[in-house]
Parts: structure tokens; sequence; C-alpha cells
């Protein structure tokens, strides 16, 4: 391997996002998660894991949001997406919206907010 790509490999590694294989964190019931950016978005039957950078800080993170009823259904994929327009907007204008998630402590349906930076 030549001395250039090693260059090049050092540097995409040390670039890459610490969080690309670890677990999602849970966020705290509660507790408002604002992201100044959101790199990745998905939507599962029962979670929403959103990976970004939050407010103040400069390292991106994952987080798992818990989307659930009491029993498993489509309803609760249809909640789980409510946010999903949010995040597009977020995703293509990093930097120009704060999304902020939160789950309160007695629900289990994230509260989804875009605010214009």
């Amino acid at each position: 391997m030549s001395s250039l790509r090693a260059l090049a490999l050092l540097a995409a590694l040390s670039l890459a996002p610490s969080t690309a294989g670890a677990a999602p964190e849970e966020p705290v019931p509660g507790m408002a998660y604002v992201f100044a950016t959101v790199d990745a978005y998905s939507v599962a039957i029962t979670t929403i894991d959103v990976t970004g950078t939050l407010q103040g800080e400069s390292t991106p993170r994952t987080f798992r949001f818990w989307v659930y009823s009491g029993m498993a259904s489509a309803t609760d994929s249809v909640e789980a997406s409510r946010c999903d327009r949010l995040a597009l907007l977020s995703l293509t204008r990093p930097g120009r919206y704060l999304l902020t998630l939160s789950t309160d402590v007695h629900a289990n349906f994230p509260t989804c907010t875009l605010t214009r930076q």
C-alpha cells in the first residue's frame, strides 16, 4: 500500500464518527434533545433512531426514542412517522433548523419540534 493511500485511510478513519458502531443511547424521559444537525433518521415499528449533533456539542450521537402503545402495531409506526417531515428538513438543511425530540415521563410517544435558527 502506498504511503498516500495509507494516509488517506488513516484520515478517513479518524474523521469517521465515533458512534458509527455504537448502540443507540436511551433518552431520559422529560428531557429535550435539541439536534443542531441530523445525520441519520430511522423509523421502525416501535422506535425512532436519530443520529446527529446535539446543540452545544461537536460529536454526533445516536438516540433511540421508543414509540409504544402497549402492543406493537401498525398504529405505533404511524405515530413514529409523525416526526419524518421535520427530520427530513433537518437532514437537507444542516445548521438551519433545530430538531427537538423529547418524551413525556408518562407517555411513550415522542414530541417533535422544528425551530429555525
